[in-house]
């Protein structure tokens, strides 16, 4: 199968830049896949093709794609006079041709056409005209795209490893490089005609000339005008802070092939949701999970932080470049012991401790290209979190490096994406860890809303959990239930719907005998008095509220938020959660407030 790539003239860059991103190629033993390469030195690639000892990957043929001059001198407007900037290029001035390419740009006669400006050099500066003539590369974007052609093809070291044959200009009718309706009627007439039925593999680079080509080639992909077997790759120049080198370092990447399908169905945790507060999660999950940076997910028990997770992996990044390949979770408070979490973690080496009788790979290991998830985080001793604080130590390259039990050896981990997870409040989570550690795993924070924030989307919730749980076909339209499901504070949230599913369900279930046997008529009815029995929080007789109304007003009132905190505090299980429970009623209850009601205070 023939490997074909195709590009846009560069008009900002150069078919300089086109060597380079070949020479990276020529540098694989085969075109892999999927492309990721970063930080990559353009003097390097640029002399690649100079002394070339092996046979490196080469394409079979290469389509360089231009149109008339006059569009792309639009896109690049000024850039006359930033052509002075090669006077001050740190290899020009090491190589003493400074002084050569001042007297070029000074010549108006000669200084934009590549043969009179050679035939200048090589009678003015005979002695450094073969520098001058390998350098030429890092001015060369500034003539016109024939003569950068010219220069690839005759005085470059391109045709050292490519045959001039195999290098095809495809010059397209457009007149605008901002026209994306030309853009997209001419290329797309172009690759009909070029490639259609042909067995190819096919390398696009869309990244570069103008934003309209770029969207040209996605609608292209979109459409399936191009070829099965086609591959989408971008290169860009890296831009950092700064002093910036006059050729910055480049990288190339593959991007998906349908990129607007996959922007229209990004990653949602909460694929359908109405809550403001689920939009939020979205948004910092999508954002946070590109970032790289840990991820410390917060909630109460029971709203599905594992389960988001596991959407992470199923459908953001599920047959998408640099994919993430595996997901590895565990629950801290399974460990029973230091020794059992470090093994865990971090592996062993045969003969570490009593019963290691073979190696063991770590979950740390284990999670290399993919998601390292830890739940209830806040279970893990100190001990292991200081080990675990100084594996979290990222090198400049972001690669974990660990210790197994029983060796001496560090094990470098790489692309290990950390998610934490905890039903402790932050106050909370800050008494139980190490400073350090919290600082490591709370980089990027989420707070899952409890069911009971998100009521607007009970009626979803209920009907994800029925399908959940595998009972079939639901009646949608029971409006009664979803109006008392909205009524339920759900402390448990899903496994309090997974546990009125159960009771629904099975209520459908029973035989006639067993349903002349019960009160109950109704699915619904049985629902609510096994859950509201069993497992609602209730207001046992003791803990009624009990105070004498022959005082004052303001003595009444006080008594009455003085039993009101006391039932709070035995009802919500102590008085941090109770001071919880009226913040998520909207209520704005402090510390201080609940220490006034306990007090008595007037008011």
């Amino acid at each position: 199968m023939k490997t074909v790539f195709v590009t846009w003239h560069y008009p900002t860059l150069g078919i300089s830049f086109l060597k380079n991103v070949l020479a990276y190629f020529y540098t694989l033993k085969n075109l892999s896949q999927p492309v990721d390469a970063k930080n990559l030195s353009q003097d390097y690639y640029n002399e690649i093709f100079d002394n070339p000892k092996s046979k490196g990957f080469t394409f079979d043929e290469i389509y360089y794609l231009t149109t008339y001059q006059h569009a792309f001198d639009d896109l690049t407007r000024g850039r006359a006079k930033n052509r002075k900037n090669i006077l001050e290029d740190d290899i020009i001035l090491n190589q003493n041709l400074k002084e050569v390419f001042q007297a070029i740009l000074d010549n108006q006669e000669i200084n934009h056409d590549i043969n009179k400006i050679k035939d200048f050099v090589k009678k003015t500066y005979s002695d450094k005209y073969e520098t001058f003539l390998k350098l030429l590369w890092r001015d060369i974007h500034n003539l016109s795209v024939e003569q950068q052609i010219q220069w690839l093809l005759e005085d470059s070291n391109f045709t050292r490893v490519y045959n001039k044959d195999c290098f095809k200009e495809v010059k397209l009718d457009v007149t605008s490089l901002r026209d994306e309706q030309q853009i997209v009627e001419k290329t797309s007439e172009w690759v009909k005609s070029t490639f259609h039925g042909k067995n190819i593999q096919l390398i696009i680079n869309v990244a570069l000339c103008s934003s309209e080509t770029q969207v040209v080639w996605h609608t292209l992909s979109e459409t399936q005008l191009l070829p099965s077997n086609t591959l989408l790759v971008k290169t860009y120049d890296e831009r950092k802070e700064g002093i910036q080198k006059r050729f910055k370092d480049f990288s190339i990447k593959n991007v998906p092939l349908k990129l607007i399908s996959s922007i229209i169905e990004e990653f949602k945790p909460y694929s359908e949701t109405h809550s403001e507060k689920r939009k939020l999660v979205n948004k910092k999950f999508k954002a946070f999970l590109k970032s790289g940076f840990s991820i410390l997910l917060m909630g109460e028990r029971g709203t599905g932080k594992s389960q988001l997770v596991k959407k992470a992996k199923e459908k953001e990044f599920l047959d998408k470049p640099n994919n993430i390949k595996i997901i590895v979770e565990a629950n801290c408070a399974s460990f029973q012991d230091d020794s059992m979490a470090e093994s865990e973690l971090f592996g062993h080496v045969k003969g570490s401790f009593t019963g290691a009788d073979n190696d063991k790979k770590g979950l740390i290991e284990k999670a290399k290209n993919g998601i390292l998830f830890l739940d209830e985080i806040h279970h893990l001793s100190l001990r292991v979190q200081a080990k675990l604080m100084k594996a979290f130590q990222t090198d400049q390259d972001n690669i974990i490096h660990i210790r197994k039990l029983g060796s001496n050896e560090e094990i470098p981990v790489e692309d290990v994406r950390l998610i934490f997870a905890t039903n402790k409040s932050i106050n909370e989570l800050k008494t139980i860890l190490l400073p350090d550690f919290y600082d490591r795993i709370a980089q990027h924070v989420i707070e899952i809303p409890p069911l009971r924030d998100t009521r607007e989307d009970i009626k979803q919730d209920w009907e994800d959990i029925w399908k959940q749980l595998k009972f079939g076909n639901f009646d949608h339209n029971d409006i009664e239930l979803i109006n008392w499901l909205k009524t339920l504070p759900l402390f448990g949230n899903y496994r309090d719907l997974q546990k009125i599913a159960m009771y629904y369900h099975i209520y459908q279930d029973f035989d006639p005998e067993t349903k002349k046997l019960i009160s109950e008529k109704t699915p619904l009815e049985y629902a609510k008095n096994q859950f509201e029995k069993y497992h609602s929080p209730i207001i046992s007789q003791d803990n009624k509220f009990n105070f004498v109304i022959n005082k004052t007003t303001t003595e009444m009132i006080a008594e009455y938020k003085y039993e009101l905190q006391e039932w709070a505090v035995k009802t919500f299980g102590g008085r941090k959660n109770a001071i919880q429970h009226f913040k998520d009623l909207g209520e704005e209850i402090s510390e201080k407030t609940f220490n006034n009601w306990k007090n008595k205070k007037s008011y």
